[in-house]
């Protein structure tokens, strides 16, 4: 319940986790109150700077790193013994950088958009770790991967969207605490096996779909009994009505997203998606009679246009 009123609010709001104060301070005021920051987001002709202060920023929690072309990190990184998340997106990394073996605190690791060939075996031993996004890391050996993404004891979050994905290592069915699976853009993977190895995962709430060319939805998504968000937006191809009737045969999913879809019309009975909270259908192409059409039709659904 908690994932599902998660998912809500991220729609209506957009919430991260982890927000950013708006104000925009130079390093030098940042470094000037060092004792006070938690949440540093770099500009990459600041890293220099940061590289060279890091030392006085001993109660950082949040750290961006984005988009920099940078392939190592300061070695002091690891003094920053209360950082929970770090952010170092749409870099030229080829492994996780050894230094946050000792980031004990860590929660919240995203290396999306880097190089990526391999996971190092120490991912294991960080605590608190939960969540990793993996995202855009297509040379990244997912089978070798999937062997230490097991071991990581809390991991609830996992993100593998955009790496070309055909099919999803068996081995992830050993996720026992896994909640929420980003598997945007990864057009040719084979639904059904993906579907057949989720079904073991029992704590699987929310599942990403989006991005994928989607025509159907496998009748197995009804395996998945706790699922209870579905994102599938971005799928212009898919055959709502079949969408309809797989979804009625899964009374625990409480949210379906369908943004952006070129979506004109729904067929006439919608009773399948009458168990749904909120039906998100923003960026499509209804008339305005459809729309209300469709909300007569769902009067116990949000119904977001």
């Amino acid at each position: 319940m908690k994932k599902l009123i998660f998912l809500i609010c991220l729609i209506f709001y957009q919430l991260t986790i982890y927000s950013q104060v708006n104000k925009r301070l130079s390093v030098e005021e940042v470094i000037n109150s060092a004792e006070k920051v938690v949440s540093l987001y770099l500009r990459c002709n600041e890293f220099r700077i940061f590289s060279e202060k890091i030392e006085e920023l001993l109660h950082l929690e949040s750290l961006y790193l984005r988009d920099c072309s940078i392939s190592q990190i300061p070695s002091d990184i690891t003094r920053l013994s209360k950082l929970k998340l770090l952010n170092l997106e749409g870099n030229t990394f080829t492994s996780i950088p050894s230094e946050c073996k000792r980031l004990h605190q860590l929660s919240v690791l995203n290396v999306r958009g880097n190089k990526l060939e391999k996971l190092p075996d120490f991912l294991a031993k960080i605590p608190n770790l939960r969540e990793i996004d993996l995202s855009g890391n297509p040379d990244l050996d997912f089978s070798s991967a999937s062997k230490v993404l097991i071991q990581i004891k809390n991991l609830d979050f996992l993100y593998l969207s955009n790496n070309k994905l055909k099919t999803i290592p068996d081995s992830l069915i050993n996720l026992d605490k896994l909640e929420e699976l980003h598997l945007k853009n990864n057009p040719n993977m084979d639904l059904k096996q993906v579907f057949d190895l989720l079904s073991e995962i029992k704590t699987l709430k929310i599942l990403a779909l989006s991005d994928n060319k989607l025509v159907t939805i496998p009748e197995n998504l009804n395996s998945l009994k706790n699922l209870q968000g579905l994102m599938l937006d971005n799928n212009p191809t898919i055959v709502i009505p079949k969408l309809v009737s797989v979804i009625a045969s899964c009374p625990s999913i409480k949210v379906v997203l369908l943004r952006d879809s070129n979506l004109k019309f729904f067929p006439n009975d919608l009773k399948g998606f009458s168990s749904l909270k909120i039906l998100e259908l923003s960026n499509n192409s209804f008339s305005e009679k459809e729309k209300e059409r469709i909300q007569n039709q769902l009067p116990n659904t949000k119904v977001i246009f």
